[in-house]
């Protein structure tokens, strides 16, 4: 059974476009939604149930010995580590905990960024990481995907 770490977690997320932004300068939080946290000794195997909707791009993932310590990992990077070297992946997977596949160390940002310095923050990230979710660290964690943040930006160049 799945124990959810976030009190948001009947509200699950968009499955239709963001609406349009106005302005480079809103507040990142405007744009993100609840993110599914989970405590990092789950049993990778409940990853699947998590990823199964579509419109779910990532999972928060918090480390129980220090609640402020936030991972993340994507669909691509359980899809990647589900798949394994060999083909074997998902049989490895049983006997892992979601914390040894995590990424732990996530661009996490205030609610009250701009959008134009969270996507220059983003683009910084390394190669690998560059499009993967941001956290948002506000009062329910969220996430904005770095995607839906770009086409924010081109709404607004475009105008």
């Amino acid at each position: 059974m799945l124990n959810s770490l976030n009190p948001e977690l009947g509200r699950r997320r968009r499955e239709h476009p963001a609406p349009p932004v106005s302005d480079v300068r809103v507040p990142v939080g405007q744009m993100a939604e609840p993110i599914e946290v989970v405590g990092a000794e789950m049993a990778c195997s409940a990853l699947d149930a998590l990823f199964r909707p579509e419109a779910v791009s990532s999972v928060a993932v918090c480390d129980l010995s220090d609640p402020r310590r936030m991972g993340l990992i994507t669909r691509d990077r359980h899809l990647a580590v589900s798949a394994g070297s060999l083909g074997y992946g998902r049989a490895l997977l049983t006997r892992r905990e979601v914390g040894e596949v995590a990424d732990w160390s996530p661009l996490v940002v205030d609610p009250r960024d701009a959008l134009l310095d969270v996507v220059a923050r983003a683009m910084r990230r390394p190669a690998r990481q560059r499009f993967d979710d941001v956290l948002v660290n506000d009062v329910v964690w969220s996430v904005v995907s770095t995607s839906q943040m770009v086409r924010g930006l081109v709404d607004v160049l475009t105008r």
